[in-house]
């Protein structure tokens, strides 16, 4: 049945088709290269402690080669990819540095 349906007959264009496929791909790399990147700094974290990690971004900070804004984004970011991906316990890791940063 698929076969005879002509996207034309009801008004859709087939460029408009191709660009919905397109977005959706394009959607879906973003997504991939997000959780690797959220996995990438991730592991930056997994070599040290949470009390380490803390010290380590809070010295950043101080030094001023970042801002606490653009780490809590950074941090905000990574738990909505582990949420996704249901990886609690690095939720709870990135939480628990982002509550320590911000104390």
């Amino acid at each position: 049945m698929e076969e005879d349906f002509n996207p034309d007959d009801h008004g859709i264009d087939s460029d408009e088709i191709a660009k919905i496929y397109a977005i959706q791909d394009m959607e879906e790399e973003n997504k991939k290269w997000l959780r690797e990147q959220a996995n990438d700094f991730y592991n930056d974290f997994d070599d040290l402690d949470v009390d380490e990690s803390i010290k380590e971004i809070k010295a950043l900070v101080t030094d001023g080669e970042i801002s606490l804004e653009s780490v809590n984004l950074l941090l905000d970011n990574m738990i909505i990819v582990f949420e996704e991906d249901e990886e609690y316990e690095k939720c709870h890791v990135c939480n628990q540095i982002k509550k320590g940063i911000n104390a």
